[in-house]
Order: C-alpha cells, then structure tokens, then sequence
C-alpha cells in the first residue's frame, strides 16, 4: 500500500506532503493543481515503465516539468514515495536536476528498505555509489560495487532502481500496476477494435473487450457493476457484447423484454458512468486507481451510487480521485479528504482544518454543505 508522497518543485507544486488512504480525495477548484499531484504519481509508473527520457518528453521536456527561480533558475525535481509490503516498508527517492534548458540528470536516487528485521536498498549521488545495492534477505550480494565508484555508463539519465530490482517486488508491481482515467464518452460510442481485455485503457478505448472479459470471467464483480449501473440508470436491465466483424459493440437492455441500443444511442452520463464502473470492477483489481473529476456529466442523482462504488472500491485497489463537486462529497469520511489549493501560484495541498472535521464528525454538517457554506478549508 502507498503511504505516503513527497515531491518538491514538480509544476506548480513548490513543496508537497500526502498521505493516503484508501481512498483518497483531492478537493479543490479548476487550477489548483490537483491534475499535477496525480501526475506526480503517473511520472513515476512512466519512468518505470518506458524509462524516464520517454516519461519527460511526453511532458513535453524538462522546462515543462520543473519550476523556475524568478531569477530564471531551474530547481530541481525530488519525489518520495512511501509504501507498507507485508512484515515491512519501503521507502524510494530521487532527484532531478540540470543547469540548462532542457537538460535533466539523475542526481540522487536512494531505495530503502526492511522487512521481517533484515533490510534492502542502494543509494546513488552524483553517478556514484554512496551505498551499493544489498539485500540482507539474500544469502549473496546482490551487486559488486565499491562506494564511491561510478555506477555505469550514462548513470545520470536513467534510474537504477527498474535494473537491478525485479519487476516481482511489491512495491515495483504497484507502481506498474497503477492506472488513470478520464473516460470521454465519444470513445466509447462507436465499434471498439477486438483489443486486448485487460487492464481497461486509460480513456476506454477497449470497453467493449474488457467488459466481454468481465462477463465470461468474473460473473460476481460483473453482476456488482450491472447492478450499480441499474441503480444509477434505471431500467437498465443487462449488458452485452456483440462481435461484428473484426468489431465489439457493447450494448445496454432497457428491461426484461425492452430494447437494446449499441451505446451510439446512449447519454454522455450513462457512458462516462460505464466506464467509471469498469475501471473500479475490472478484474484482477489495478494496484491503485486515480480518476480525474469522475463527476463529469453524471448526473446528481446517480453520484449517490457513485460515491458507494468508489468507497467499496478502496477495500481492493487504492482509490484517488479529484473533483470540485459537493454532491460527490457527501457521505464521504472527513479523513479521506486532501483540500488542494493555489497561493501565490503555488500548489498547497493538506487535510480539511481540524475545525470543520469536528463539524463533520458531530453531524452538524457533512462535506458537501461545508463546501457549499464556505468552502473546505485546509488545516
């Protein structure tokens, strides 16, 4: 489980501490920066995953990626992550750097662990080792190398940690097994290609395939969407697949002996709120989901379902999400809220005040009234 996320210097985020829960929720106003606090966490899986050169250059390079002095100064980027793995804990950063445009180097990296009382890790400094890699689980060193000595060639533009540690860690299985989504209904409306069926794309370009998959395979965890999607969308009655060609049309039942429409004939809700349910049952659970403004036009009533869902979905996979509306927030626990916001251009991000927390915990008031009244506010 991830516990805790610091990053320095990353967008409009200046200096930033989370920690998460289950599920965890980042409330604030359009430009606050709460995009760019999950992006921190996708920066990470990309690094891992396509190397960090690609992970930069699809933020459109490290002039985008970093904040500037207002004398023209690049900082440098440094982002921690905190985890809990059975019987232990892990701990991994590193920094970013560059004295000109567009120049980047690794210029720290440390992974620090322990489990059951024996511990793990390296760390690396300038291209050089100040602790090799070890292991005091392992019988054998895990690498020979002296401190001090440099780590290989090109040290400074790639990590170390996807070479040497393998991708069966827990934690390194979590980091790649994050998924994020902003589902746009037009994606969903035509013929989806017959694409592979699992994990469900970040937009839902394979709806049609994963929900094909989550019907034949886990008839539970689809009954659990199909009933969700019938509370918030009533007289939906059943979901279906139909292969045309080299073509899946997903499409919705309206009753027992109603019509069936190919979801070109569905509302923008109805869709968006699909896909939502998808993501959340996909089947094996992502390690965690971050979803952006899942309230997007769904409409108020059917967030009540919603909010369930997302709540339910914490107990398999870490849930964040961003949203500035006060229907998603009511019935949500005060300790699942991070209140984001921007002061001066800066990105702040905290728990809600103790104040309004006691308000909530009291009953006089839940979240969604306290934003509606004055706003939440950051403790």
């Amino acid at each position: 489980m991830l516990t805790k996320l610091h990053v320095r210097n990353y967008r409009s985020i200046e200096e930033a501490t989370l920690d998460f829960d289950p599920l965890t929720v980042l409330v604030g106003p359009n430009g606050t920066g709460k995009s760019n606090i999950v992006d921190v966490l996708r920066f990470i899986r990309d690094s891992l995953r396509l190397g960090l050169e690609n992970a930069i250059l699809n933020r459109h390079g490290m002039d985008a990626l970093r904040r500037w002095s207002p004398e023209g100064r690049p900082y440098d980027v440094q982002v921690g992550l905190q985890f809990e793995i059975q019987d232990g804990a892990v701990e991994y950063t590193f920094t970013l750097g560059g004295d000109r445009r567009e120049e980047y180097r690794v210029k720290q990296e440390r992974y620090t662990g322990t489990q059951r009382g024996r511990s793990f890790g390296y760390e690396i400094r300038e291209g050089r080792w100040i602790r090799p890699p070890y292991d005091e689980r392992l019988p054998r060193a895990v690498f020979e190398g002296q401190v001090g000595e440099p780590v290989g060639p090109e040290p400074q533009v790639l990590l170390f940690w996807p070479r040497i540690f393998s991708s069966a860690a827990p934690e390194a299985r979590f980091l790649l097994n994050m998924s994020f989504y902003t589902i746009y209904p037009d994606l969903l409306r035509e013929p989806q290609k017959a694409a592979h069926p699992y994990p469900l794309d970040e937009r839902g370009q394979n709806l049609a395939g994963v929900l094909k998959n989550l019907k034949n395979g886990n008839r539970r965890a689809f009954e659990a969407l199909l009933e969700a999607l019938t509370l918030a969308v009533p007289g939906v009655s059943d979901i279906s697949v139909i292969q045309t060609g080299g073509y899946l049309v997903t499409r919705l039942h309206h009753g027992e002996s109603g019509p069936v429409f190919p979801l070109a004939q569905e509302s923008d809700g109805t869709l968006r709120l699909l896909g939502l349910l998808t993501a959340l049952y996909q089947s094996p659970p992502r390690s965690l989901l971050a979803i952006e403004e899942p309230e997007l036009t769904i409409h108020p009533g059917a967030l009540s379902v919603l909010r369930d869902v997302l709540l339910e979905a914490g107990t398999r996979s870490q849930v964040i999400i961003t949203t500035h509306s006060p229907d998603l927030l009511y019935g949500l626990p005060a300790e699942s809220l991070r209140v984001v916001e921007k002061v001066d251009n800066v990105t702040l991000v905290g728990r809600v005040s103790e104040k309004q927390r006691r308000a909530i915990a009291e009953k006089l008031f839940s979240p969604g009234e306290l934003m509606r009244m004055e706003g939440l506010q950051r403790g």
